[in-house]
């Protein structure tokens, strides 16, 4: 029987079987800008996504898991479901700029910064943070803690998550 995975984003759980996080930086149009997707597949996990530094030059782009670009000042090992994850790092320092794991538990947890226009987002253990402040309200409302069911689509604005 395959396992569906659920995603710990912050310091709340999504239960989906597609697990999509955009951002959307205006929020006076419909424009999103898309930082992973995540799927659970017959058992795996699919992941695409594309990665880029604080001067929007592409770090890593991958799609359904497969590497379609990689700058060479950084290097990926791993896989999702290993114990470490799949880790994208910076060979100079081997400062870790994303990680997608599973926990022993069976929840699914990413960990990263992405750069989006002026903007820095950053996702942790326990956070949500654009441009070092923390946006852990979802739909207006202060949660942490929390579950929500059927979700796929989670957008990050500057006022916090939407679902």
């Amino acid at each position: 029987m395959a396992h569906d995975y659920m995603l710990i984003l912050g310091s709340n759980v999504y239960a989906d079987p597609v697990y999509r996080l955009s951002y959307k930086p205006d929020q006076n149009n419909k424009d999103r800008v898309p930082l992973f997707t995540l799927e659970n597949c017959d058992g795996d996990l699919v992941l695409t996504t594309e990665i880029r530094d604080e001067n929007s030059n592409l770090i890593a782009k991958i799609d359904k898991n497969e590497f379609i670009q990689l700058n060479e000042n950084f290097e990926a090992e791993g896989r999702i479901e290993a114990e470490s994850g799949f880790t994208l790092m910076r060979k100079e320092d081997r400062t870790v700029i994303f990680n997608v794991r599973i926990t022993e538990d069976r929840y699914i947890v990413v960990t990263g910064t992405f750069y989006v226009e002026d903007k820095k987002i950053r996702i942790t253990d326990s956070s949500v943070e654009i441009n070092d402040v923390s946006r852990k309200s979802i739909n207006g409302v202060d949660m942490h803690d929390a579950i929500f069911v059927g979700t796929c689509d989670i957008t990050l604005t500057n006022d916090g998550m939407i679902i």
